[in-house]
């Protein structure tokens, strides 16, 4: 149980009411009351007799969460304060339950949830939110442990390859491990602020970096055990104004070569710099590129090429360039007209990029030959997307227009077409309302995106932030390679298409005939699946749409 300085109850804790009579496992549970003291060791909140974790601990409100081990169906919850015990209250647990594309959401006691979490090698999800507590969700959703480290996240977490997770909050950074226990603390007290928390390295090392500030250390390495290596604070001095941290970014020095190089972009007030350090510390290069706070950090292409958005006055405003990693010298330079600047770049494993432009085209660009492949215009304010690992299906939230609770949607990464959409919960301004933030988290396997968001609650006093987990493993998630053949044939009017695949069983395809006139097809425990249409004439294609490339034809004649 998260426990810090002991504070004693003056009388019996009485628990007025909860938030829910109905609460899943792992969900969100706020109690008011009275006689609750101060957070201490000897205070704690029990359902059925198990002891729950919780965050938020005055002397009239807690909020814990439903045990992930409390047995399905009516519960009792206490608060015990010194050996006291309150009143019981009961509620009823259920199952975490999904909808559609959203497979399940987490509520953080926390109207902020401000960047992406942290995903470790075994699906463990990080998550650091505004009041300084960080949780560690499973796979599933279920919570298996909270730790206060500070105060506001300064910059993403991140996880090592044996599930630590590294935060940052003003001049200190934390590791923790895979059980919650807070391992080491290293601050840099003459800085302004974390800018990217200790991240491992392909070396085993970690490298982060802080604002130098007065100047504090600048970019630095530690230790796996929280030693320091070496710092540097750059030349021109780093310095970034008012922006907050960003994810590390790794990649070679040199074109198909091993990965020995990290890569640090600030914003200097009009004279950005987007600065390449080799993993012992000695500046390799620096550029005049950015901004390149949280929305614009460079991405890696498969051969250590560089690229970035950039704002150049001569001119041009936003463009899109691409460097060469071993001197950073130009090798893509982009101007798409833009108007209203562009989001974060992310990655394809063809190395497409993908991004938002002037708030509300979502666009794909080849680098390789500098020309758009698509731009999909979407009507809404659009966030920084991500696509998904195997390049089939780009995930991003946004807001229909300002004022109106938002959504999170699919699009084809291939055709840039909407896939579906989820809105997100709340009504507009002044009523509470929820946005994603930051970029989504993908899983390595493409099956899971998750989405962070933030509560605009318009003075609600229960508040609390969501964390998405959405289903992309349907459409665009789909492995195309998987799907070996697709027919197609047609007989007095009657069409019918069959797919044969190495999909698992229970999987989802779903195809249009011209176009339009769409069928879901569930492959069966061979692989296979087929779908029909009646009362046709004519020539008829059809598409797989979540793999647009996998199309036949039949003649109704």
């Amino acid at each position: 149980m998260l426990a810090v300085a002991a504070g004693a109850a003056s009388a019996q804790p009485v628990i007025h009411a909860i938030n829910r009579d109905t609460l899943p496992r792992s969900g969100r549970l706020a109690i008011t009351g009275s006689g609750f003291g101060s957070r201490s060791d000897a205070s704690r909140v029990e359902v059925d007799g198990t002891t729950a974790w919780f965050t938020t601990w005055t002397s009239t409100r807690i909020v814990a969460y439903v045990p992930e081990t409390s047995d399905l169906g009516p519960a009792d919850v206490k608060v015990i304060v010194n050996g006291q015990e309150s009143n019981p209250v009961s509620f009823t647990v259920t199952a975490r339950q999904g909808d559609g594309h959203v497979k399940w959401t987490f509520e953080a006691d926390t109207d902020n949830l401000w960047f992406r979490p942290a995903l470790a090698p075994d699906g463990t999800l990080y998550l650091h939110s505004s009041q300084g507590f960080v949780y560690a969700l499973a796979p599933d959703g279920a919570l298996k442990w909270t730790q206060k480290v500070n105060w506001y996240p300064y910059a993403p977490p991140a996880a090592g390859p044996d599930g630590t997770v590294y935060v940052g909050s003003i001049w200190s950074t934390f590791a923790l491990s895979a059980q919650g226990e807070i391992l080491w603390q290293f601050d840099d007290p003459e800085a302004q602020a974390v800018q990217i928390v200790p991240t491992p390295g392909p070396d085993g090392h970690l490298y982060g970096v802080f604002d130098p500030g007065n100047p504090g250390l600048g970019a630095y390495s530690l230790t796996r055990s929280g030693q320091y290596r070496w710092n540097n604070w750059g030349n021109p001095l780093m310095f970034e104004y008012g922006g907050l941290g960003a994810d590390m970014r790794f990649g070679p020095s040199r074109s198909d070569g091993p990965v020995d190089q990290m890569y640090v972009g600030m914003d200097r007030r009009g004279n950005n710099q987007l600065y390449a350090f080799s993993l012992d510390g000695q500046q390799r290069w620096v550029i005049p590129v950015g901004p390149n706070g949280a929305g614009a950090q460079p991405v890696i292409g498969g051969d250590g090429t560089v690229y970035t958005p950039d704002f150049i006055a001569q001119g041009y405003g936003w463009v899109i360039r691409g460097f060469d990693p071993s001197d950073g010298s130009d090798v893509l330079f982009y101007d798409g007209g833009f108007v209203s600047g562009v989001s974060h770049l992310s990655i394809g494993p063809d190395d497409v990029l993908y991004y938002v432009a002037d708030l509300a085209y979502l666009e794909a660009l080849d680098p390789e030959t500098g020309t758009l492949r698509w731009s999909h215009f979407t009507d809404a304010v659009m966030d920084a997307p991500q696509v998904s690992p195997d390049g089939r299906v780009v995930i991003a939230s946004g807001v229909p227009t300002f004022g109106y609770p938002g959504f999170i949607k699919a699009f084809d990464a291939a055709s840039g077409a909407e896939l579906w959409s989820v809105p997100l919960p709340g009504e507009f301004y002044p009523a509470p309302r929820w946005l994603g933030t930051h970029m989504p988290r993908i899983t390595p396997d493409s099956r899971t995106a998750y989405v962070s968001t933030v509560a605009l609650s318009g003075g609600d006093a229960d508040p609390y932030s969501l964390l998405y987990a959405m289903d992309i493993a349907g459409e665009g998630g789909v492995d195309c390679a998987a799907i070996r053949k697709l027919s197609a044939r047609c007989t007095g009017g009657r069409l019918t298409a069959k797919v044969k695949s190495a999909l698992e069983e229970g999987a989802t395809l779903t195809l249009t005939r011209n176009g339009g006139d769409e069928r879901t097809v569930t492959i069966n425990a061979r692989g296979k699946g087929k779908a029909k249409w009646t009362g046709l004439s004519g020539a008829q294609e059809v598409r797989v749409v979540e793999c647009p490339e996998r199309v036949t034809s039949a003649n109704c004649s």
